[in-house]
């Protein structure tokens, strides 16, 4: 006969049922509530900048959260928008971003619905949010993704009568966001051809438009240039209106109009010619020497090439960070992507995902420019990173994690600023220059194929930095790091006219 002797036998039916009953009861938990979800809104909410917007989320059951901990983040836990806690907002744990500037709205929480309001809207805003309802043990969050939306200013009208070409036009415009939509059109209402560019300010991350058209039709009369928010579907237009005399249709009217008035100019002009003509020269002499010193000063302030100031040097790559996906060529020069991984130690100082390397050099005062050939690679990163850059992981690419650079992926340019800018370089980037000022705390970016200014960064730390490069796609073709063979060699970029006026127009207004 079996022991028995300290157990407790149930029929089979009893087991059945008192198995049931303890797994009910461990489904409950003590204060009767059961498993929950949490819902946000099933559609971005749109935010207009400057004002005020909730970010609202819900239980799924109709069940009171007063007692729970809820708290609203960016990407991590640890960015905390608003923690409501114990009934109580918690303020110690919030971003620095979000401090005074959100609101807990309370009504609905009887009923499982929650709200936490951002006033004062700004660019960084935009993005995803999480709301997450804690009961005890148990947790539920949703996802909520903010679209932030601005409208510029009234666009401004630059207009110029070019003989034999017909009409140039300029539009500008500032505090747009996100980028929007420019569209020229004549006086038949027909779209115009035009080019336009857009720059980010690195502080309010709003957009300022330069657009440029060129009008060559017959008969110019009105045109019009309109700058439309797609988000807010609200737009805002300057229009101009050339008088007869500017119609090229009608070149005989004009030439009535205008020769008296040149037949008794020429005629003043010739009599006093005689007397006026050595103060003429001198006036002229002067003008010109005003010019190229101005000229001069321009090409120092906003190109930063005068060689007592500027060292240029050519970096050395540094084999202890080079990530194992890339292989250095051994004078330190160039880097190209391997399609395995080869096999190296793992320090601290090594990337270890992103196939990414830095330069042995560190730069913590003066000013340095160095030169990087990308070639024809389809995907690249290049530009300065903080000395104490975490290497292990992915890497964020953004200014709030010590990253400063320029990168190409899918045939689209970007500055990696917060949030980031799309660029428009004039002209085929293959060479990159790279000028940073340590002490002004900005990195520039040129395109050495024409020499404009492609970017600015400002507000750089003032921790030590170094060159940074990563190479995204399996490309055969290596990153080059020119080598200067004596400074004096190198002049600053060949930039006239136009070329000059779009570079300046390219910086934070």
């Amino acid at each position: 006969m079996a022991n028995t002797h300290g157990q407790v036998i149930f029929p089979p039916s009893c087991s059945i049922i008192f198995i049931f009953l303890q797994l009910l009861s461990c489904g409950i938990p003590a204060n009767g509530k059961a498993d929950f979800s949490v819902f946000g809104p099933g559609e971005p909410v749109l935010a207009v900048l400057g004002g005020n917007v909730g970010l609202p989320c819900h239980l799924s059951l109709n069940i009171s959260a007063k007692d729970m901990e809820l708290q609203w983040y960016r990407d991590q836990p640890s960015q905390v928008v608003h923690l409501h806690k114990n009934g109580m907002d918690v303020k110690e744990e919030q971003m620095r971003e979000y401090q005074g500037r959100t609101t807990f709205l309370s009504a609905g929480l009887d009923q499982g619905q929650a709200t936490v309001r951002i006033n004062s809207v700004t660019v960084f805003d935009n993005g995803t949010f999480h709301c997450n309802f804690k009961d005890g043990i148990m947790s539920a969050e949703a996802r909520l993704w903010l679209m932030v939306a601005g409208l510029g200013s009234k666009p401004r009208l630059r207009v110029q009568v070019i003989q034999g070409e017909g009409v140039w036009a300029q539009c500008t415009s500032q505090g747009w966001y996100p980028e929007p939509q420019v569209e020229w059109r004549d006086f038949r209402d027909q779209l115009l051809p035009s080019a336009t560019y857009f720059s980010a300010s690195p502080t309010t991350g709003l957009f300022s438009v330069v657009s440029n058209v060129t009008i060559q039709d017959e008969v110019v009369g009105n045109f019009s240039c309109s700058i439309y928010s797609p988000l807010l579907q609200r737009k805002k237009m300057a229009n101009h209106h050339l008088p007869p005399l500017f119609s090229r249709s009608s070149p005989s009217m004009a030439w009535r109009t205008v020769l008296p008035l040149i037949l008794t100019v020429a005629g003043l002009a010739t009599a006093g010619a005689t007397c006026l003509f050595q103060k003429c020269q001198k006036d002229r002499n002067m003008v010109q020497l005003e010019e190229e010193t101005l000229y001069r000063a321009e090409d120092q302030h906003f190109q930063g090439w005068t060689k007592d100031k500027v060292i240029h040097v050519s970096p050395s790559l540094d084999p202890d960070t080079a990530s194992p996906k890339l292989a250095l060529s051994e004078d330190g020069k160039s880097v190209r992507r391997l399609f395995f991984d080869q096999e190296l130690p793992d320090v601290p100082s090594r990337f270890d995902q992103d196939p990414c390397v830095l330069a042995r050099e560190k730069f913590s005062a003066g000013r340095y420019y160095w030169e990087v050939q990308v070639g024809h690679r389809k995907a690249w990163n290049v530009g300065v990173c903080l000395e104490s850059l975490d290497r292990k992981g992915r890497i964020p690419k953004a200014p709030q994690h010590g990253l400063w650079t320029l990168e190409l992926y899918k045939k689209t340019f970007w500055a990696l600023a917060f949030p980031r800018v799309r660029l428009y370089p004039s002209g085929p980037l293959h060479q990159v220059g790279i000028l940073l000022d340590c002490d002004a705390g900005t990195v520039s970016f040129y395109n050495m194929g024409n020499g404009s200014l492609i970017y600015t960064f400002f507000g750089l730390s003032s921790e030590p930095l170094r060159p940074f490069f990563c190479l995204w796609t399996h490309d055969t073709i290596p990153l080059i790091i020119s080598d200067f063979e004596a400074p004096e060699a190198l002049g600053p970029p060949q930039n006239q006219g136009e070329k000059r006026v779009g570079t300046l127009l390219q910086q934070d207004p």
